[in-house]
């Protein structure tokens, strides 16, 4: 009996050793790899969502995701790829707003010459990426090894920019945008540590104008010369012709061109009936005709984006704030009404601005989930 103890406590503990799992203790890759593989995506998802250690789960990604692929064979790699390649992406979006980056600045460096005061510069910052993008990133190389991409790819590629646009950071997408803006706007030294993720995506699919389109939401903010370009380029396109006016007349109004932007957001209008797009120049309409002091305007230009997505928040309240303030209480009273009584509540676009094509995300993961488990 001792020596039967003795056997099995060695045996826990050369497993636990070993690295092996225990019990109550995280899935390891491979396992969730086989769950996700089968179809199990929500429950994948859902232990994605707890308490993971991101680094942990790229090293072992790194490790032993071709291994796991390279073990279905030949007939099965491409599925087992993609398969991959959508966990890391589904993980990658589980995380990332948790952790994303960070920008460390450095201390001053002095030079001290015998006779002279001391010398002193301003290193600028360093940045270090951390799991979630490069999680995206072994993923992306891992299709791109591909020399002819595949339509599949494609659907990946537009669920990657949904995930990355998500993050609020256009740094990932197209390199630092804070070049000479100095140390305290955030600007970085360690340029080669850039990703530019679409830097590998925009020579794969050239004809695809969403990842032309993202290349002017990246540099809206900092680089609006630069999104200018790109708007005023896209704006005859039948796919993304009306985001990309809509999107150059929000930068107007808030550059205070107000007059400029109101043609851009009509004629953002005539270019495109998804609803996302009409009720954002719609709404932005309404606030620059606020800024001009044209209340009957900026009403019709509400209740026009309230029509696109009836009870939408920020059109509905401000709608309401008007009406109000022209003495109609009782038709406010009955707005507010209106919409803290719809159930379910409506997706506001505007609250989904600034994270783009993640409003596809549903549509793209499920394409590549059917795609696994065809």
């Amino acid at each position: 009996m001792f020596l039967r103890r003795v056997l099995v406590l060695s045996f826990v503990l050369a497993t636990c050793l070993a690295g092996g799992p225990t019990a109550g203790g995280p899935a390891s890759v491979v396992e969730l790899l086989d769950r996700y593989l089968a179809g199990r995506f929500d429950a994948v998802v859902e232990e994605l969502s707890g308490e993971v250690d991101y680094g942990d789960l790229l090293k072992q990604l790194r490790r032993d995701g071709p291994g796991w692929i390279a073990a279905g064979g030949s007939e099965d790699r491409a599925r087992r790829e993609l398969a991959a390649a959508t966990f890391a992406l589904e993980a990658a979006r589980a995380g990332e707003w948790r952790e994303w980056k960070l920008t460390q600045m450095q201390s001053q460096v002095c030079v001290v010459d015998s006779g002279t005061d001391p010398w002193c510069y301003q290193p600028l910052n360093v940045l270090y990426w951390k799991a979630p993008p490069l999680l995206i990133e072994w993923a992306c190389d891992l299709l791109r090894r591909q020399e002819t991409p595949t339509a599949i790819e494609r659907w990946w590629q537009l669920a990657a920019l949904a995930v990355a646009q998500r993050s609020e950071d256009p740094q990932f997408l197209v390199g630092d945008t804070k070049i000479g803006l100095g140390v305290l706007a955030g600007e970085i030294g360690n340029t080669q540590d850039e990703i530019k993720h679409l830097d590998h995506v925009i020579p794969r699919f050239p004809k695809e104008m969403r990842f032309v389109l993202a290349q002017g939401i990246a540099r809206d903010r900092d680089w609006t010369d630069d999104a200018v370009q790109v708007y005023r380029a896209l704006e005859n396109h039948p796919d993304v012709g009306g985001e990309a006016m809509m999107r150059l007349g929000a930068m107007q109004l808030r550059q205070r061109q107000v007059s400029d932007a109101v043609k851009s957001l009509e004629r953002a209008e005539t270019l495109t009936r998804d609803p996302y797009v009409v009720f954002l120049a719609r709404y932005f309409k309404g606030r620059a005709f606020e800024r001009q002091r044209h209340a009957r305007e900026a009403e019709g230009a509400y209740r026009g984006a309230a029509a696109a997505v009836p009870h939408a928040q920020s059109a509905t309240m401000a709608l309401a704030s008007l009406v109000f303030q022209d003495g109609r209480r009782t038709e406010a009273h009955a707005l507010i009404r209106g919409m803290l009584a719809a159930s379910p509540p409506p997706a506001d676009p505007w609250r989904a601005y600034v994270h783009a094509d993640d409003r596809f995300w549903p549509q793209l993961v499920g394409r590549l989930r059917a795609e696994i488990v065809r």
